[in-house]
């Protein structure tokens, strides 16, 4: 790809055009050579405003002077001024990129127009507009072609390639490849050739086009011999390794990864030889040679700590804990090198903490924390393991502590952030087994938490008692019960209820767009008194080995884990039939810590500000009808909360920008609008048409009115609210070992104390909270009101409706 010069920022200083009172006098031709130096002076000082700004007015003086060229270079540096200000200002660095190449064009500078589309293309790659990047190259290659410049063909075609590649259109970067090696063989490059062999092997492989990878590896590992270059060679016999493993030729793969450490051990490259040798255990594994195996990645693990690498010697450790506990089951052994790299993960994790602080404070805050997600995602198989080896020793208590700290840390990280709270050391972020207890203690519920170490075949349950005790511990063979249920599974029973669920929306008006469905099949549409056999399932798999360990006067604290978090642990049925919401509170947390988390906020202080969002107008392109029905919700729920606390914005007046300053003092909020899985659909603020009220007007924002899991990051809620989503699949999202990245986790790191929301679809005319309460205890958050049973002696009443059950609400709750 073309280089980039430097990274975004997001400083928000605008580049502004300088007004006349900036200027003492107006900038002459003779002038140029001293403020174009003291711009470039800025610029290095990374001063871009007053960079910016100079340029600009100099690139106005050029244009004054009728000098295109300079004009041109000008307005390139005020487009480069207002990438380093930040992603927000890439309409105007876009706009003077273009109006600086049209100058150079014009001018029919050759070399400008290289510059300029050089620094658009890599401007586009870093907003991730494929097609103008590649716009930008193709018309680098013509220039090129034209002044016949090889080298620079080559680069050219070479980012295109990368492109392909990138965007996993393989046979293009193929072609590119091909392209490529044509000119390089025209020009004898042949350190190029090699190269381009191994490019185009990595794109054959890609597209399981394993003869064909074969074929270009080797003839890259001949060429390399013939050049004596053993980077290249190494490089080689890896990738041939790699593409006999992929096809679980191991034998093969074992002697290619043996001459590819050869090779990198005469180069001295330890870092290479370490990946090798990590490799070359896993292959060894595969063909039984387990001691080899273990040999071989003890070798790995040195190699990583003589290199510093840190990364992959948590990896290379966890690798080895795992083959001593699957192919040894020495547990003691794989306890403690599991441990061990758990606690680099922990520094690793501390470091990555630490920056997110730093960007929170500097403004500078990414949406979420994507990289603590993908990291926890990468890094969750240790610990699996280590919950497997302590539960081969009967530590399960400990197992528990695993079992926890491996989930929803980026999550409970943004809450801290939120909460203006500190950690202090790697271990800080670590619950013990006393903790959970003592919090199951404090918050009077009992806490479920679960750990699907296999996927389909093994489960574990922890249920730590709100009455105090040990942790019970229980495990589930779900493979020997899926083998008494016909083949069910637990996966299967949640990707069927969802299908199940997903009907309605295409039958019936929903709050929410209709899911796409396979013409072919006729949904099966259930009603309120339909038997919907997943229900009872899941209870059998999930809720019936811990039912006795659930008593019916505390609330119930679910916390569940992967496909589980798609569960609707309410709707669940046992087997007369009997919602468990009939006899259970309970909510649902991504992890014991986020319950904690929030179990404090509740603690805080509720005003009686309330927010209800109902029915917004909408962009006629969104192509959704109006919700009648969730505007009488709307007022039902004003009226409950106290109509003179209640700020209710519906139709134009639920405009995205008026909703979210509102949701800044609003203790409890209640959306009844479209939705989908992290969306919110409100009404958008649009031009009004009248240009004289516009002009008299501070600079308004427009927006489509579409609110984003992502923009609730940006936002801080003081008053810690309860939130009530009442809308399509308002609890659905991708999952992650940090929970689902969906609208609820959005809110909690904003600052909410409690989520309500629903896991599908939401009829439109859905009576989505049934309340049989008296009176309303002002000291009880709505959202937690909203499932709580009417508590008596002996008796608990449902305050939930039949229809709730079916659509599966849920409350997420820490």
């Amino acid at each position: 790809m073309p280089e980039v010069a430097q990274e975004l920022c997001a400083d928000p200083t605008l580049v502004k055009s300088p007004t006349p009172e900036d200027i003492d006098a107006p900038i002459t031709m003779d002038d140029w050579d001293s403020i174009f130096k003291q711009a470039t002076a800025e610029l290095e000082d990374e001063n871009w405003d007053d960079a910016g700004e100079k340029w600009y007015t100099l690139a106005d003086a050029a244009h004054e002077a009728g000098d295109g060229v300079k004009e041109a270079l000008c307005r390139g540096h005020v487009a480069t001024c207002f990438i380093m200000l930040g992603t927000e200002y890439a309409r105007e660095a876009q706009t003077h990129y273009h109006h600086a190449l049209a100058l150079a064009e014009e001018a029919d500078d050759h070399d400008l127009q290289v510059d300029l589309l050089n620094k658009m293309a890599g401007f586009y790659s870093r907003l991730g507009e494929v097609h103008r990047t590649i716009a930008c190259l193709n018309r680098l290659l013509e220039l090129h072609d034209a002044s016949e410049d090889t080298e620079a063909q080559l680069h050219v075609m070479g980012s295109l390639a990368g492109i392909s590649y990138d965007t996993e259109d393989y046979e293009m970067a193929v072609r590119h490849y091909m392209d490529v090696l044509e000119r390089a063989k025209k020009i004898g490059d042949n350190e190029l050739i090699g190269k381009v062999y191994c490019n185009l092997g990595i794109a054959h492989q890609e597209l399981e086009q394993f003869d064909k990878a074969i074929e270009f590896y080797s003839q890259s590992l001949e060429l390399a011999k013939e050049l004596g270059n053993k980077e290249m060679e190494g490089l080689a016999y890896s990738n041939l390794a790699d593409a006999y493993s992929t096809q679980e030729e191991y034998d093969e793969a074992v002697d290619y990864l043996e001459q590819t450490i050869n090779a990198y051990t005469e180069l001295g490259d330890k870092s290479a030889e370490g990946k090798a040798r990590a490799e070359l255990s896993i292959a060894q594994h595969h063909t039984e040679e387990n001691d080899a195996a273990i040999e071989s990645m003890e070798q790995a693990v040195k190699l990583a700590q003589e290199v510093d690498d840190k990364m992959a010697e948590a990896e290379r450790l966890m690798q080895l804990g795992s083959l001593k506990l699957v192919a040894k089951n020495d547990n003691v052994s794989a306890e403690s090198l599991l441990d061990q790299s758990i606690k680099v993960w922990r520094n690793i994790a501390l470091l990555m903490r630490r920056q997110l602080l730093s960007e929170w404070q500097s403004e500078q805050q990414m949406s979420d924390n994507p990289r603590a997600v993908s990291f926890l995602q990468q890094h969750a198989a240790a610990y699996t393991m280590l919950q497997k080896a302590l539960v081969a020793q009967n530590k399960n208590n400990l197992a528990l502590e695993a079992a926890e700290e491996g989930r929803a840390k980026a999550l409970h990280d943004l809450m801290v952030l939120c909460d203006d709270l500190e950690w202090e050391t790697p271990e800080a972020n670590v619950m013990s087994c006393t903790g959970m207890q003592e919090l199951a203690q404090q918050q009077q519920s009992t806490i479920v938490v679960y750990s699907m170490v296999e996927p389909d075949q093994l489960l574990y349950i922890w249920t730590i008692s709100a009455a105090g005790g040990e942790p019970v511990f229980t495990t589930v063979d779900l493979e020997a019960l899926s083998i008494q249920h016909d083949g069910n599974t637990v996966n299967g029973a949640v990707q069927k209820l969802y299908e199940t669920m997903a009907a309605l929306s295409t039958q019936m008006s929903c709050r929410g767009p209709a899911q796409a469905s396979d013409e072919d099949v006729s949904p099966q549409i259930p009603s309120a008194d339909d038997e919907i056999a997943e229900l009872k399932y899941l209870y059998t798999a999930l809720v019936a080995p811990v039912i006795g360990q659930l008593p019916v006067d505390k609330d119930v604290v679910f916390v569940p884990h992967g496909v589980l978090n798609l569960v609707p642990f309410a709707a669940l049925k046992n087997e007369s039939g009997d919602a468990l919401i009939k006899s259970h509170a309970m909510s649902v947390a991504p992890s014991v810590r986020t319950f904690g988390a929030l179990a404090s906020r509740a603690a805080a202080p509720v005003s009686d500000a309330a927010l209800v969002v109902a029915n917004p107008d909408l962009l006629p392109q969104f192509e959704l009808e109006p919700l009648p029905g969730c505007e009488i919700e709307g007022q039902a729920i004003s009226e409950i909360l106290g109509a003179e606390n209640t700020k209710v914005l519906s139709g134009p007046d639920a405009r995205m920008q008026v909703v979210v300053q509102e949701m800044q003092n609003a203790s409890m909020m209640h959306f009844a609008c479209h939705g989908q899985p992290g969306i919110l659909y409100l009404a958008p603020t649009l031009p009004t048409g009248d240009v004289e009220e516009e002009e008299d007007e501070e600079e308004e924002q427009y927006d489509d009115g579409l609110l984003y899991r992502e923009h609730l990051h940006y936002l801080h809620l003081p008053a810690k609210p309860s939130v009530v989503l009442s809308c399509n699949y308002s609890a659905a999202g991708s999952i992650t070992e940090d929970g689902i990245l969906g609208l609820p986790r959005g809110f909690l790191a904003a600052g909410a104390r409690s989520v309500l929301s629903t896991l599908w679809v939401a009829p439109e005319d859905l009576s989505l909270i049934h309340i049989s309460e008296p009176t309303r205890l002002l000291s009880i958050s709505y959202a937690v009101f909203c499932l709580k049973k009417k508590k008596k002696k002996n008796n608990r009443t449902n305050t939930v409706s039949t229809t709730e059950e079916q659509v599966g609400k849920r409350l997420t709750k820490k």
